[in-house]
């Protein structure tokens, strides 16, 4: 053989052969953040602190909510024997009522939020560090997050979830 099909004969395998042996010895594992966020015994702990919070404000609201109800049918109520004046200040005083209410409905979306945002942030960064350990001690090459659909074929990546959930408990 001559030189240059020597050249084409050791690109070709180079171009076939390489690639096959790099990618074994890749070593790629995922983890479902948002199913380790919802099962580490932080996060179930944060879960059921905002579902009380949730519980108790959904009550304030359903009390002002009672109370624009009643305010409404009383107007109802008294719209034949008010006098012009008088069923116009009740009408200023429901809307009034109503504007709060949607306020503090409004308010109380958004401090929810916030206290969502604040307890999970803490929890995805300490995930995060589970997973940087994991990968590191086990020797991965890539760890995705599947939760994202970040993944969408994987035939030799390992589901590292349950062990970072088991890793983040144990506080190691």
């Amino acid at each position: 053989m001559n030189r240059k099909k020597l050249v084409i004969l050791a690109c070709l395998l180079g171009i076939f052969v390489a690639p096959k042996l790099y990618a074994q010895s890749l070593k790629i594992g995922y983890v479902d953040v948002q199913k380790a966020l919802n099962d580490v015994e932080e996060g179930k702990r944060a879960k059921a602190q905002l579902k009380a919070q949730f519980e108790s404000k959904q009550k304030a609201l359903q009390s002002k909510q009672g109370e624009l109800q009643r305010l409404m049918k009383d107007l109802e109520a008294k719209r034949g024997t008010l006098s012009k004046e008088a069923l116009e200040q009740k009408m200023v005083e429901y809307r009034q009522k109503f504007l709060e209410l949607q306020t503090t409905l409004n308010q109380y979306r958004q401090e929810m939020a916030k206290i969502e945002i604040e307890k999970t942030a803490g929890i995805l960064n300490k995930i995060k560090g589970v997973v940087a350990q994991v990968g590191a001690s086990e020797g991965y090459s890539f760890i995705y997050e599947k939760s994202q659909d970040a993944i969408l074929y994987a035939p030799n990546a390992t589901d590292l979830t349950a062990k970072v959930i088991t890793k983040y408990n144990s506080g190691k």
